[in-house]
């Protein structure tokens, strides 16, 4: 009976590569989070640049995947994601130090997905800005959300005549 074909864990390698990033991580703690063995590592998912890229690139998809709802909830979603998934600091920190074209448009794909999802592209980049601060210690992303006006409130009161 054929043995089946190991898959690369890629959530695994978002989490090796978060720390140190590209330069920082070495092969051998990737090699360990992808619980694979080097060459299948290797053969599966390439050099440790392309295994960078490649956990990157999942976990752009991951969290992409949680843009959805209003604001409040899009913000309520960060949150639980900086919180609680080691690839925030792989996307949000460590991804961009010396990233290579592959990943530099990967990462451009949170933002666009991002103001797409909220239909603005300054709420867009409150609440990406916001998880960069929520992972540093700083408030929440549902707290600057709630800070936020609504579009209803932005442009003069209604009523008031404007030349």
């Amino acid at each position: 009976m054929a043995r089946a074909r190991a898959q690369i864990n890629t959530a695994a390698l978002a989490a090796a590569f978060a720390d140190g990033g590209l330069h920082g991580t070495s092969i051998d703690r990737v090699v360990a989070a992808a619980g694979v063995a080097r060459p299948t590592l290797y053969a599966r998912g390439g050099d440790k640049d392309e295994l960078f890229a490649l956990a990157v690139e999942a976990e752009v998809e991951r969290l992409i995947e949680r843009f959805e709802g209003g604001v409040g909830q899009i913000a309520a979603a960060l949150d639980e994601y900086v919180e609680l998934d080691p690839g925030a600091r792989l996307l949000l920190v460590t991804a961009r130090v010396g990233a290579s074209e592959r990943v530099e448009r990967s990462l451009r794909r949170i933002s666009l997905a991002l103001t797409s999802a909220v239909g603005d592209e300054e709420v867009a980049a409150v609440l990406l800005g916001g998880a960069y601060a929520a992972l540093h210690g700083g408030p929440s992303v549902a707290r600057l959300a709630r800070l936020l006006p609504s579009r209803a409130q932005s442009g003069p009161p209604a009523g008031i005549w404007t030349a």
